[in-house]
């Protein structure tokens, strides 16, 4: 059996290791410095061993004692993570979501493909406007490669690589205006291809974001699409989700194109 600093550490590991982190700073166990070293080094720990040293230091809140990760009792987790992971399930396993491309499409899909030009704009923040505006990309430019993007519910900034200098553009009710406003990047020259979004999976998870986030009652406010700036220099893009309740409070998550979740924190 190998022994337990041999034991590969997943994604969900480290995300269990980064809630136990944030907890410790909202109760003022960490200083924030401290916390963003740890929660840098839990993004990168290749081992379960080496997450254990993070938080073995630290007391753990009663919602958090049961992961496994601390335990190395597998089936045993007691987290706030799945929320997302459980409403992709919930929609795919009845069969909503989107439609494939090969299928003939409706509503918003449908309109934008049939009068581009006319086509009302729908709400970007769902991935029934995020296909809306892929489509309208690929119209406008030629390709679906982006450097980084930053989505509202009624517009979104888009900066592009083109021959080695970087354009930004605003899209909106109007369509495509080219703005002085940079959107922060951190992709070095990394391409990020929005053909490789799964919106079906997507959908799901922007559905049970604020849940995720301990945020019931509130709402997605933006996304980001782009590279994390701690994160291996391997790692593919994230899309991070904000999501604001009813009276300030403020959570995200980031996923993976895939639809993956990579880390949740939740609001204080």
């Amino acid at each position: 059996m190998a022994k337990k600093e041999e034991v590969r550490a997943r994604d969900r590991d480290r995300v269990e290791i980064c809630a136990i982190l944030d907890a410790a700073l909202a109760d003022g166990q960490l200083s924030a410095d401290e916390h963003a070293t740890r929660t840098r080094s839990a993004m990168r720990a290749k081992f379960t061993a080496g997450l254990d040293g993070l938080v073995h230091d630290l007391q753990v809140p009663g919602e958090l004692a049961g992961a496994a990760i601390l335990s190395g009792d597998g089936p045993a987790r007691r987290r706030w993570m799945p929320i997302a992971v459980l409403a992709v399930a919930a929609v795919l396993g009845a069969g909503a979501g989107f439609v494939a491309r090969d299928e003939p499409v409706s509503g918003v899909a449908a309109v934008a493909e049939a009068e581009p030009e006319s086509a009302p704009l729908p709400n970007l923040l769902t991935a029934d406007g995020l296909r809306f505006f892929i489509d309208a990309y690929r119209r406008e430019f030629g390709d679906t490669v982006i450097d980084t993007a930053t989505v509202y519910p009624d517009f979104l900034l888009v900066q592009r690589l083109e021959g080695g200098s970087t354009r930004n553009f605003r899209f909106a009710e109007g369509g495509f205006d080219e703005v002085g406003i940079a959107v922060p990047s951190n992709a070095a020259g990394r391409p990020i291809e929005l053909a490789d979004i799964d919106l079906t999976t997507l959908a799901a998870v922007l559905a049970g974001a604020p849940a995720s986030v301990r945020l019931e009652r509130g709402s997605v406010e933006h996304l980001g699409i782009g590279f994390e700036p701690i994160a291996p220099a391997d790692a593919g893009p994230v899309i991070q989700i904000f999501v604001d309740g009813p009276a300030g409070e403020s959570g995200h998550l980031s996923v993976s194109f895939a639809g993956a979740p990579l880390e949740v924190f939740p609001a204080r």
